[in-house]
């Protein structure tokens, strides 16, 4: 009877120690490529694993470094990214959405459970060369214009006057293509986040001066962007994160990640 009994402790105390390891850790969701600053995977040679860094990637890692919770971060192709965040999958994950996106993508996952504090807020520009004088003040200033766009991207305020056949597009595979389209004039300009158009110019050490960034909030109005967390992330750690993310507001430190990426 003893042996059955120290059988069960046993397979308690195992269970126990098994739901615990899991509670104390947390898969950090990574876009494998197309995230870039936000998310960016580097392959060094001589290292096992990928260096990520990136702007959300780093306010994560500061955001849970003086926590006791360990951090697995995991990186996919896009569409794999999203399919990684159903809870069969990957149980506890954090990573990055918006409420802007809930209303173009509908509420998928990555959007669903967003932080209280926002980290930053994101703008649109029209990238074109900077001896082209061009201004948008509403959509039908596009209109009989060939703008340059990313393969697989949505665009709201445009998607609907592309198909209507008003606004024309030249799509390309990277924001460094579509830059150098920028260059040889296949269109007007490239919409981009200005955030990732900043980066890739100095990225790519093209010549900054040689682009001119329109303001593009009159078609793509700015949003913010949050953390997100899987619905078995604790309400308890979410509101520990927030927290530090507010301190890294109040303390500067994400502007200064930001810059460090943009050069600004």
């Amino acid at each position: 009877m003893w042996l059955k009994t120290l059988s069960s402790l046993v397979l308690i105390f195992s269970l126990l120690a098994s739901n615990q390891t899991q509670a104390d850790e947390l898969t950090y969701l990574v876009i494998s490529n197309q995230a870039e600053p936000f998310q960016i995977v580097n392959h060094i040679v001589n290292h096992t694993e990928p260096v990520h860094q990136g702007i959300i990637s780093d306010i994560v890692y500061a955001s849970l470094k003086d926590s006791e919770v360990e951090i697995i971060t995991l990186a996919y192709p896009f569409k794999r990214y999203i399919l990684m965040m159903e809870p069969q999958h990957t149980p506890r994950w954090i990573s990055y959405g918006s409420p802007a996106w809930q209303t173009i993508h509908g509420e998928e996952t990555q959007n669903k459970r967003l932080s209280k504090n926002t980290l930053f807020d994101v703008s649109h520009v029209l990238v074109t060369k900077s001896d082209l004088a061009f201004t948008v003040n509403r959509v039908d200033d596009l209109f009989g214009k060939t703008i340059i766009t990313l393969k697989g991207f949505t665009y709201p305020g445009l998607d609907k006057y592309i198909d209507d056949g008003l606004i024309f597009k030249v799509e390309v595979n990277s924001h460094e293509s579509a830059l150098k389209a920028v260059e040889t004039g296949r269109g007007i300009g490239f919409v981009a986040m200005k955030t990732r158009a900043l980066y890739t110019i100095k990225d790519t050490k093209l010549n900054r001066t040689d682009f001119t960034l329109v303001d593009f909030a009159k078609v793509i109005a700015p949003y913010s962007v949050h953390l997100s967390f899987s619905d078995s992330v604790s309400p308890k750690l979410i509101e520990q994160v927030d927290q530090q993310v507010l301190k890294l507001k109040q303390n500067h430190r994400i502007d200064e990640i930001i810059h460090s990426y943009l050069g600004e």
